[in-house]
């Protein structure tokens, strides 16, 4: 299960919470089961299992077509059956165990994750902080990095095009690209060619705009084809300067992505202050610039 969930799978988790008589299996069986079908374990086999499963299926398929931001409110679906095991003209599925059994069908949604590429401060940063935030993380870059890094992080030494192959990326993986100048280029076409739910490149909007054009060449597309699903640059506004604010930043922003946050500030009054500020700074210009140490 937590194989599955660092590869990014979405799949249902089936136990029997509640026996009474005659059971293929006993309290606290457990089965997985994946979108196409297949099933790990058993919860005893036959019509019992055939129910629970085509349960699961359906719920997995209802959590997959479900609106982000419906899918971001709930840790995670659940639903509990009571299936008879008698025959259907009793009202059960088909079995002659005589017994009754309650099963709990949970969908597990992937692990969110985060795949860094490159070495330097604002990348050690990003992954300093995905431990905080219990997110698991991947660090590539073919220059090892001068800081020790968190022991929930995987590093891989490699070039960026290359190490990225060898780390499961899924819809719930944010791949963000903090690497030199001249490895942008190989390495958002990486990122390209993974199903990654984001990808964000650090730059300014002229280098940005320059890799786009580059790519877009090398390609031979539009930027229509690729640019709208790269944040770049990178990061929520908050006025940062230094590697570690940048850091944040860029959490923040995987964060409302993944989260369907807007960004926005959520005290009650921002808005009014805002506007109350701003006619204050247009009834007093000098008000408009700070004092000097403030």
């Amino acid at each position: 299960m937590a194989e599955l969930s660092a590869q990014g799978v979405y799949f249902a988790v089936i136990t029997v919470i509640g026996v009474k008589g005659s059971s293929p299996r006993g309290l606290g069986a457990k089965m997985v089961v994946l979108e196409d079908g297949t099933r790990l374990g058993t919860i005893g086999g036959d019509c019992l299992e055939n129910d629970a499963v085509e349960a699961a299926l359906r719920m997995l398929g209802e959590e997959k077509s479900k609106d982000p931001r419906e899918q971001s409110r709930a840790e995670a679906t659940v639903a509990v059956r009571s299936v008879l095991l008698e025959e259907e003209e009793a009202g059960g599925v088909g079995m002659l165990c005589g017994g009754k059994v309650d099963v709990l069908i949970e969908v597990v949604k992937p692990q969110l994750n985060v795949v860094v590429l490159g070495s330097g401060p604002v990348a050690t940063g990003i992954v300093e902080l995905a431990h905080f935030l219990d997110v698991g993380s991947v660090l590539v870059d073919p220059i090892p990095p001068k800081v020790q890094l968190p022991a929930s992080c995987k590093y891989i030494n490699a070039r960026h095009e290359e190490g990225i192959k060898d780390v499961p990326v899924g819809d719930r993986t944010a791949v963000v690209i903090v690497t030199r100048h001249k490895n942008d280029v190989p390495s958002l076409k990486a990122a390209l060619k993974t199903r990654a739910g984001y990808i964000g490149m650090i730059g300014s909007r002229h280098r940005v705009q320059t890799i786009f054009n580059r790519l877009a060449k090398d390609l031979g597309v539009g930027l229509e084809s690729f640019a709208p699903r790269v944040y770049a640059p990178i990061g929520l506004d908050i006025g940062a300067n230094s590697p570690q604010e940048l850091a944040v930043s860029i959490m923040a922003e995987i964060l409302a992505h993944f989260r369907k946050g807007s960004g926005r500030a959520m005290a009650l009054y921002a808005e009014l202050g805002a506007h109350v500020s701003g006619e204050a700074k247009a009834r007093d210009p000098a008000s408009a610039y700070p004092q000097q140490g403030a």
